[in-house]
């Protein structure tokens, strides 16, 4: 599903004296299938924007268009519900959602909700535990007796049962140690590639951004500073500073290994691996 922000703008308690703009002429395009990241440190607008992608905020300014879902800013959007199951929104800390007394009956509330039969909605919850990365058993359990990222894994689950076209990550691995990060990281990942999902993910790991996304959008002040494929963004080290960003640590090696050698390193090794590999074949050749 494809999705077109243009001229967004938001600003939160408009037309009072405690009014503040939030979003500035925002205007980016999220491919049919693709995986975007948003970055930029707090305060810069992301979650404020993600939110304007399921009708959870409406524009102040600009329109989204949202595969046929039109939202335009001081007009009224009809049939948000549809949208609402097309986009997934995973907040950053889903479990708090978690309130049911079974694992079963948390990851079908939502297609529940939208008419989905029992059974069928039953038969979702039962095929998306190994998605997530747990057993069958846990269905019967409470949420509340899980451990956190099994918490975080059911959570994500019962947004997966709605089937969305478009899954939006709001800093997903917040609170979760590196092993927990990195296996909902790698989880996502394959989620997006079997169903085949349009993914947008906030978040202020560099390294994830690089790893994943096939474009970036960097966020400053409520505006765009920069957008376009990681090589690209990270290329700008001057400008993500300034913005009080910095690259992924594989290319701060790089940019060293530049001042030490005084010639270009590759700039799109975005792993520990990649980087061990050119780094042996580059001190073999220069034997």
């Amino acid at each position: 599903m494809e999705i077109k922000v243009e001229q967004l703008g938001h600003t939160y308690m408009q037309g009072t004296p405690f009014e503040k703009e939030v979003l500035k002429q925002v205007s980016f395009t999220v491919p049919t299938g693709s995986y975007t990241a948003v970055i930029g440190h707090t305060g810069s607008g992301k979650s404020t924007l993600i939110q304007h992608l399921n009708g959870l905020l409406k524009p102040t300014e600009g329109r989204l268009q949202i595969g046929e879902k039109e939202i335009i800013a001081n007009q009224k959007t009809k049939d948000l519900k549809s949208l609402r199951k097309n986009v997934g929104l995973v907040f950053q800390y889903p479990e708090h959602q978690l309130f049911e007394e079974t694992v079963e009956k948390d990851i079908i509330f939502g297609p529940l909700n939208f008419g989905v039969p029992e059974k069928r909605a039953k038969e979702r919850a039962k095929m998306l535990m190994p998605l997530v990365g747990l057993s069958e058993d846990f269905l019967k359990r409470s949420p509340f007796e899980l451990s956190g990222g099994q918490k975080r894994r059911v959570a994500i689950a019962g947004v997966l049962a709605l089937e969305p076209k478009v899954l939006v990550l709001d800093e997903p691995t917040a609170g979760l140690d590196p092993k927990g990060q990195r296996e909902i990281m790698d989880m996502f990942y394959r989620l997006h590639q079997e169903k085949q999902l349009t993914t947008i993910l906030v978040t202020h790991h560099m390294e994830d951004a690089a790893l994943f996304a096939d474009q970036i959008v960097v966020m400053n002040q409520g505006e765009i500073a920069i957008k376009g494929k990681p090589v690209e963004i990270f290329a700008n080290l001057k400008q993500l500073q300034t913005i009080g960003l910095d690259v992924p640590e594989t290319l701060t090696l790089m940019y060293k290994m530049e001042e030490v050698f005084g010639q270009q390193m590759p700039r799109d090794l975005f792993t520990v691996d990649q980087v061990a590999q050119f780094i042996k074949q580059f001190m073999l050749e220069k034997r």
